[in-house]
């Protein structure tokens, strides 16, 4: 494979990783935008937002949080998220989102060696 064929490739790439990255900010964007709970441990160090079905987007803590040690603050984050999730409210049946349809990179030429680095993360 010669530079431009593997700059080509590098292009492409970058190209799927880019539009899975604006797919996954889109979906956050709904699960951020929708009804959701928050659940704020009694100590205040810990806060969980769950989405709908009681999925959880996000975990925060306060800086306080680190003066805990491993187990004692483990155990208020289990405890927050499951209360989170236990609250959570129930998915609405909505219009599913049309998954977009994976792309294909060009096919490789005959002096090429055909492979794909491209990873789902």
């Amino acid at each position: 494979m010669n530079n431009a064929q593997l700059i080509e490739e590098m292009r492409w790439q970058l190209k799927q990783i880019e539009d899975r990255k604006a797919e996954n900010q889109r979906i956050l964007a709904g699960i951020a935008g929708s009804d959701h709970t928050t659940v704020v441990s009694p100590d205040r160090s810990v806060t969980v937002i769950a989405g709908p079905g009681g999925v959880v987007s996000e975990v925060r803590l306060a800086p306080e949080a680190m003066r805990y040690d491993a187990i004692t603050l483990s155990r208020t984050i289990t405890a927050a998220i499951r209360e989170a999730v236990s609250a959570g409210r129930p998915l609405t049946p909505q219009q599913p989102t049309p998954k977009p349809q994976p792309q294909r990179r060009p096919a490789p030429t005959d002096d090429e060696e055909p492979y794909d680095t491209v990873f789902d993360i």
